[in-house]
């Protein structure tokens, strides 16, 4: 308990040194932690325990099986997801995300520790919405996405929570895979090789393990829904490169702001073409259904553009032991060798 106290002391004396503002978001961000860390209750007595709910014993039960198997492929399980929290909520944190009206590249926030990120975290959601509308009022196009689960990179063994459960076996499972990938390694300030990484490592765990349990039809169905999924996200790409290129043409601003509406309108019938060729929604409906902005499709660009590279790496490296090495070797070089290195990956491929 002292070593995670003393790594809260520390963020906090950072603190002195920042705007008023600064100190406010950071005092919430401490107290959110240390509220979730004071709630734990250990899995192992839990399951132990007669007077537990027989559905949540089961998932907790769910959840050790697949600890196990993350071990046993070499992710960095100890003391991780060893107690459970109910937060009372539906997520555990709400992130904002920002970009220019006329730019696709998020706007980064920049911490004392871990260096500059793509989003900004909050505890309650409508300290999010109103630091969003803040960032609005600027001009800026923002995004307000709930979270489910977050890693501490194995400053805290973090808790199982209670935001996890209702997922179905193979999108727990999932979850689980992919927020131990980031105790592996985490690049300060670069979210998209810490996310894109973490989701190869889910994806490549999750084909494995249920491979492993025999579930051929679970994992043709997750092939399907990947697919649709990969679909989605090709259109969404497509669509933020064309933005990019109205964004950089030499037209005034007026222009640009509506070929930006009328590039937006397309990617919503394009997805609804999509739906009506798989004769279902997607995975994205609840997504488009909203309005689009930058911010809003930037974010898709943080979890998946540098997946293909790092899945081009991982067939190089024949084995997952073998891959996370190389990829803590990437991570110590600078931003532009591993933009190169990835890049010729891919080429390669």
């Amino acid at each position: 308990m002292r070593l995670w106290l003393g790594r809260m002391l520390a963020v906090s004396m950072l603190l002195v040194v920042t705007a008023c503002s600064s100190v406010s978001y950071y005092t919430q961000a401490v107290v959110g932690q240390l509220s979730i860390l004071g709630k734990r209750k250990s899995l192992d007595r839990l399951i132990a325990d007669d007077t537990t709910n027989q559905t949540l014993r089961n998932r907790l039960q769910f959840i050790q099986s697949v600890l196990a198997f993350a071990d046993e492929n070499g992710l960095p399980v100890k003391g991780a997801y060893s107690a459970y929290v109910d937060t009372g909520r539906s997520y555990v944190v709400w992130n904002v995300f920002a970009a220019p009206a006329l730019d696709v590249e998020l706007k980064r926030f920049c911490y004392p520790i871990v260096g500059c990120l793509a989003y900004r975290g909050f505890f309650a959601e409508q300290d999010a919405r109103d630091y969003a509308q803040s960032l609005a009022r600027e001009g800026l196009d923002v995004y307000v996405g709930g979270v489910a689960a977050y890693s501490t990179l194995g400053w805290f063994d973090d808790p199982v929570l209670n935001t996890f459960l209702a997922r179905s076996d193979e999108r727990l499972a999932s979850l689980l895979f992919h927020e131990l990938a980031h105790r592996v390694v985490f690049v300060k300030g670069d979210t998209q090789f810490n996310e894109s990484f973490a989701t190869t490592v889910e994806r490549t765990l999750l084909k494995w393990w249920l491979i492993e349990r025999g579930q051929a039809s679970v994992f043709d169905a997750y092939l399907a829904d990947e697919e649709k999924r990969r679909q989605s996200i090709a259109l969404i790409t497509d669509a933020r490169r064309a933005l990019a290129e109205i964004y950089a043409a030499d037209e005034d601003q007026s222009r640009r702001m509506a070929g930006k509406q009328l590039r937006l309108a397309r990617l919503k019938e394009d997805y609804e073409q999509l739906e009506q060729t798989w004769g279902t929604s997607g995975p994205y409906a609840g997504w488009m259904s909203q309005p689009l902005n930058n911010a809003q499709l930037g974010t898709v660009a943080i979890y998946h553009d540098l997946v293909p590279h790092f899945e081009a790496l991982l067939t190089q490296s024949h084995n997952l032991p073998a891959f996370l090495d190389k990829v803590r070797e990437l991570a110590k070089e600078s931003e532009e060798v591993r933009e190169r290195r990835l890049t010729a990956l891919l080429e390669r491929s």
